[in-house]
């Protein structure tokens, strides 16, 4: 049951719409996960203090794919309860890096944070649901 709610946290995450004020368009996180190991590898943390949003999506980007790298590697243990304090890593790796994302469009304009935080909300009801099954579990043994 953890382990079902974990990857739908996962895809939930994966599909946070993020407007990028400059380019004038939306992106999903998973793209900008995507892009974010090679751009770090050709430029490294190269941050423009003319669009500091969009420079440092890269950064969020890396930050919320480490989060998911850490939870899906944990779908391979046989006892998930015992690494407790890992999938709490992972997934506030990726609550970190969606309120990020909601800070920086709310400096540009509302509707791109109205966007963001909407498509984000049926993550942070799984975020919770993930922590609620295991202080379930944990309690229960």
């Amino acid at each position: 049951m953890i382990k079902r709610a974990i990857i739908i946290t996962l895809i939930l995450n994966s599909i946070i719409l993020i407007g990028v004020p400059a380019g004038h368009g939306y992106g999903i996180m998973v793209m900008f996960e995507f892009i974010s190991i090679p751009t770090l590898i050709k430029s490294g943390f190269d941050f423009q203090k003319e669009y500091p949003f969009e420079s440092s999506l890269i950064l969020i980007a890396l930050v919320s794919l480490i989060g998911k790298l850490i939870s899906i590697s944990l779908l391979f243990s046989k006892n998930i309860l015992n690494k407790k304090n890992w999938i709490y890593i992972g997934l506030t790796l990726m609550l970190i890096s969606f309120l990020f994302v909601c800070y920086g469009t709310w400096e540009y304009d509302s509707f791109l944070f109205a966007i963001t935080l909407g498509s984000g909300i049926p993550f942070l009801m799984y975020f919770g649901r993930v922590l609620y099954l295991i202080n379930l579990r944990t309690n229960r043994n």
